[in-house]
């Protein structure tokens, strides 16, 4: 994914997709895209919510398209964000846990 890409992605999400989720105390991040493919990180209470799969195609598919046509999945990493991994490793190599 190209830098240019990311940012009107991110652009995107911040404008469109992440108003909406954070009504429901939730959120996304783009992560990569790899062909055709958006691959997303959820947050928040959208993180292994029931509703996410209805989430994820229903509506974070739909809005994306409509704008980047040429995507044509969105997937879900279950992974944690680079911060939030600095944050723990942090907490437990300092010797307070």
């Amino acid at each position: 994914m190209t830098e240019e890409l990311y940012e009107k992605l991110t652009d995107f999400f911040d404008a469109d997709i992440n108003q909406y989720l954070s009504e429901h105390g939730g959120g996304a991040e783009v992560v990569d895209v790899e062909g055709s493919t958006l691959i997303i990180r959820l947050t928040g209470e959208c993180r292994g919510c029931l509703s996410m799969n209805e989430t994820v195609n229903g509506v974070i598919l739909k809005k994306v398209h409509a704008v980047f046509p040429f995507i044509e999945k969105v997937t879900v990493t279950d992974d944690v964000s680079p911060e939030v991994y600095e944050m723990a490793s942090k907490l437990f190599t300092s010797g307070r846990y």
